[in-house]
């Protein structure tokens, strides 16, 4: 992923809720912290689901990383929870969404097979 995949992606998603120069802004900050456009672009992604009420899923392996965690940890800590939230008379499926991979899609597109 690459800066202008962020902006891309945030702007097709927010684009009427986030002011450029903001989501430029807050771009660089999550470089000069170090981290990676991938971790960046799940941060706002949190952020602005929190802020605007919209739904957005994450994989665990998008969570790990924003949150510097390994899969497995974050796959623990979802268990985890789910236990908590039965034990507390909730849905953890309100929650969590476990997609099994053979049902997951994968699409291959070539080198510049998106350039018009």
């Amino acid at each position: 992923m690459k800066r202008q995949d962020v902006i891309n992606n945030i702007m097709n998603n927010y684009g009427s809720e986030v002011d450029l120069g903001l989501l430029n802004s807050q771009i660089d900050s999550g470089e000069e912290q170090g981290f990676s456009y991938q971790t960046i672009y799940t941060g706002l992604r949190m952020a602005l689901a929190t802020l605007t009420g919209k739904q957005e899923y994450f994989t665990s392996v998008e969570i790990a990383e924003a949150m510097g965690m390994t899969q497995e940890e974050i796959n623990e800590q979802i268990e985890e929870m789910g236990k908590e939230l039965v034990a507390a008379g909730e849905n953890p499926d309100d929650y969590f969404r476990e997609i099994k991979p053979e049902k997951a899609q994968r699409f291959v597109i070539m080198p510049g097979g998106l350039d018009s």
